[in-house]
């Protein structure tokens, strides 16, 4: 890497750090400090931003998979002429903006200390990245290796398809967080709770509330179901109590969406259990 290339201001590795923060959250402290990390990352890569016209560059190369050379090539082209219409001026306050907020949100220097696997090919597109934009940084030979190198990664990797340059940060921060929190955290919950952690995090709270209701119910009327076809009064005893515990849920509390994680595995066994 060139030795101007500065981690804190390489937009892809910063994205990457706040999902991998996030999907450890998710374990760590629950849905709702996970979803911290999700909202911190719409308040800056929002529309018309320009820290989100350089992401959308990141995306588009490093998430083309299995391509042929022209189809590299052309991309690479694309990339080239489109990080001209960034305002180079206007990006870099909105980085400092952001690296300003996460020391203070998150501790100076946290965020940033977070390991991401593709770190080097990160920093190929952030180096080749300045240097179309402001041409100097880097000799013809290197700025000729790094490309060589971006066109051999489009098209030997074969994981996923190419993420389209008009999707949204929502778009890109739900498969982002899909894939890292279910290649290390993805056996720890089941596809139902997965399904539900994923709309929690990118679905509007009004949205969430009505999942949270819709399940409470279900596991009422699965509880009640279970409990008249109940011949041991002990177990009835305890239905009853946790009946009670359901009951008393408030979908719009902070606290509900972990509390929904715990009703959901209720439902699946008691659907097990009453079949």
């Amino acid at each position: 890497m060139s030795k101007g290339h500065n981690k804190k201001r390489n937009v892809g590795l910063i994205y990457e750090q706040v999902i991998n923060k996030a999907s450890a959250a998710m374990i760590v402290g629950g849905p709702a400090q996970a979803k911290t990390y999700i909202d911190f990352l719409k308040k800056h890569f929002v529309e018309g931003s320009e820290l989100l016209k350089e992401f959308k560059l990141f995306t588009a190369i490093l998430d083309t998979n299995g391509v042929s050379e022209k189809i590299a090539d052309r991309i690479l082209e694309l990339a080239r002429e489109s990080v001209k219409s960034i305002d180079f001026k206007k990006l870099n306050f909105e980085k400092g903006v952001f690296i300003n907020e996460a020391n203070r949100v998150f501790g100076k220097g946290q965020l940033f200390e977070a390991r991401v696997e593709n770190f080097r090919a990160l920093a190929t597109v952030q180096s080749l990245l300045n240097e179309w934009r402001s041409p100097g940084a880097l000799s013809p030979a290197i700025t000729a290796q790094y490309e060589s190198q971006l066109r051999e990664y489009m098209m030997l990797n074969v994981d996923s398809s190419a993420t389209n340059l008009t999707e949204s940060v929502d778009e890109i921060s739900v498969k982002m967080f899909h894939k890292r929190f279910n290649e290390t955290y993805g056996e720890k919950f089941t596809p139902i709770q997965k399904d539900f952690l994923h709309d929690f995090m990118f679905r509007d709270s009004e949205y969430v509330v009505g999942l949270i209701t819709a399940s409470r119910q279900k596991a009422l009327d699965l509880l009640k179901e279970r409990n008249n076809v109940e011949n041991n009064n002990i177990l009835k005893k305890q239905y009853g109590s946790v009946y009670e515990n359901i009951l008393k849920l408030d979908p719009a509390d902070p606290h509900a969406p972990a509390r929904q994680l715990t009703l959901l595995q209720l439902i699946e066994e008691l659907e097990d259990e009453n079949e």
